[in-house]
This record gives C-alpha cells, sequence and structure tokens, in this order.
C-alpha cells in the first residue's frame, strides 16, 4: 500500500520515504505476506460487545493466561469501563489498560450534575427554601446516595411520590446529616463552588461514608474536588464577578476535557488501548470493538467556511487525510 497512490494508509510513509530516503531497501509487504485470519462478528448492542470479548479471548487461550501479544483496541473509549466489568475475573486482574477515560463518563460526574440541577431549580421564600421534585428524586435515587443512606433514601423518594410534592422544602431533610448539607440554597458562583466541594468531601473523605464506596469512586471524586478548586481559583484570580450559571458553563467545559489516566504493567497481562495508542506496536491477536465506518475511522466535523475543492486545491486537511490517520 505504500506503492499504490489511492490507498490511504499509504499515505504518511510515502511521505515519509519521499522526505527522508531509506539507506537500505526495506520490505513493506508484511500486511500482504505474512498470514492473517480476520473474523467479523455482528451483535446487537454495544454491551453485547463487551460481553463477547470473554468468548474470543476463551478461542485464544483456554486457561485464559495471556502475554503482551494479545490486544483488545477501543475504538469508542466510553466502552472501557463496560468491558472492564464484562471480563472474565482471571483476565480481569491482570490487565493493562494504556488509555485515558474521560471523567464525564462516570458516576462522579453525573453527581455533580445533579448538584448543579439542583441548585439551579432551587427557590427562596421569606422562611424556607424549596427544591424542584425531579432534581430531588434525581439526587435520592443517585447510586452514591442510594449506595450511602440505603433504605432511608428509598423512604424520602417515596414519601415524596405519596404526597405529590412539586416542591420539596429543606426542612424534609432535617433528620439526615448528609442530606441536610446537600438540600441547602447557594447565592453566587462562590457559593456554588464551596456547596460542591463540601458536599463532594462529605461522601469521600467522611469515615462513616467513605467505606461504602469503592477506590475507584473516591478517585473520581478526588478528581472532581481537584478540578473543581482549581476552575474556582482561576475565576477568582481574574477578579470578574460572574453569574452563577457562567461559572457552571466554565466549570463543564474544564471537566468535560478531564481524562482519568489508567496504569499498569506493559509486560505482561492483556493489552487495552485506544486507537491512538497503537501506533508503532504489533500484536498477534487484536479484537477491534465497533470496528463500522461511522465510528471508525469516522468523519471529523469540518468546522471551515473553506469549501472542499479549494481544501484540496491548497493542500488543506480534508476527510482522506482523516481516513490515512
Amino acid at each position: 500500500y505504500t506503492q499504490d497512490q489511492e490507498a490511504e494508509a499509504g499515505r504518511f510513509l510515502r511521505d515519509n520515504i519521499k522526505q527522508f530516503k531509506p539507506l537500505h531497501n526495506i520490505s513493506h509487504n508484511n500486511f500482504i505476506e505474512t498470514k492473517k485470519r480476520f473474523t467479523a462478528i455482528s451483535t446487537v448492542s454495544n454491551v453485547m460487545q463487551c460481553k463477547y470479548i470473554g468468548n474470543i479471548l476463551k478461542e485464544i487461550s483456554e486457561d485464559l493466561e495471556f502475554d503482551k501479544q494479545t490486544a483488545i483496541i477501543l475504538t469508542d473509549e466510553s466502552l472501557l469501563v463496560p468491558l472492564l466489568h464484562s471480563l472474565p475475573e482471571k483476565v480481569a486482574q491482570k490487565v493493562n489498560v494504556t488509555m485515558g477515560y474521560p471523567l464525564r463518563q462516570t458516576t462522579a460526574y453525573s453527581f455533580l450534575e445533579r448538584l448543579i440541577e439542583l441548585q439551579k431549580n432551587c427557590r427562596h421564600s421569606a422562611d424556607t427554601t424549596t427544591f424542584y421534585h425531579t432534581d430531588t428524586e434525581g439526587i435520592l435515587s443517585h447510586p452514591y446516595i442510594a449506595s450511602i443512606i440505603g433504605e432511608a433514601a428509598k423512604n424520602y423518594h417515596d414519601e415524596i411520590i405519596k404526597q405529590r410534592k412539586i416542591r420539596v422544602s429543606s426542612d424534609f431533610f432535617k433528620d439526615s446529616e448528609l442530606l441536610s448539607i446537600i438540600f441547602s440554597s447557594t447565592d453566587s458562583w462562590r457559593d456554588l463552588s464551596e456547596y460542591l466541594l463540601k458536599v463532594i468531601r462529605e461522601i469521600c473523605y467522611n469515615s462513616e461514608y467513605k467505606e461504602l464506596l469503592d477506590t475507584t469512586q473516591r478517585a473520581y471524586l478526588g478528581l472532581l474536588i481537584e478540578n473543581t478548586t482549581t476552575t474556582a481559583n482561576c475565576v477568582a484570580k481574574c477578579d470578574i464577578e460572574l453569574t452563577t450559571s457562567t461559572f457552571t458553563s466554565l466549570l463543564r467545559r474544564h471537566l468535560q476535557t478531564i481524562r482519568i489516566p489508567y496504569s499498569g504493567e506493559p509486560e505482561e497481562g492483556l493489552q487495552i488501548m485506544g486507537v491512538l495508542e497503537t501506533r508503532a506496536l504489533d500484536f498477534d491477536n487484536i479484537i477491534i470493538t465497533d470496528f463500522n465506518d461511522d465510528i471508525y475511522p469516522g468523519h471529523a466535523r469540518n468546522n471551515s467556511f473553506i469549501p472542499y475543492s479549494l481544501r484540496r486545491g491548497f493542500d488543506l486537511p480534508t476527510i482522506e487525510r482523516q481516513d490515512a490517520i
């Protein structure tokens, strides 16, 4: 594919060979000459993909022992957590994940979003603060609250439905220390920042609660604390008075760019990585998920007013370049 000008995969190799002429004759026919076996498997959903990977691993190694020659390539990074939960227990104990996972895909981020929405729709009156029932029910049914408070959270939830409350008073939760902290109001972006940090720290570091969450969940909450504090400090340094909605928009922007780094032992175990991490690596067995045109290679958005013909004529990036990558 380096000789064929129509083969996108050889585009950058051809450019490199022109710019940096090899001193010796290098074979580029390994893709054709090395015998390979391809198997295409269709599944009904992403979850089924992850579940079926266990069957493929058993075909590769009956005893489920893997060295660094077997890799699972995730074209969609959001499949990482479902995959880790779907792997056979013996394999899951020895995996090397060499890719980042978006913080926005975690339960911790969804909890932060619930807190922001709760404050956004709260209302103040002369003697009390009330919260919209949908936001309240969302907090009570969230996995963190359900695992920490348990039956009490369900009882509060059922009582709200039974009484058909549209707005729920903060006094409704006075018997629960954690819920009293959550169902309190804020007036400014500074108050909101302190409120978010106070709630997350209470869940993450309170000795009574933290044992009910696993290490991974506490690590996610720790990242939220760190990055929320960073955002609030940066905004404070600017000495500009922001509205609460502007601050939450900035906070969301920042948190959605954060990726959780995973680490492992690259010399042993099953290798799990994204497409970019596979460059210059070679494996005997690879399993690629979501191998569909719209996901891999996918089509990058062209946010430009320059039409395709001019982009092609002046050698600007086009869709073919994305395919070549």
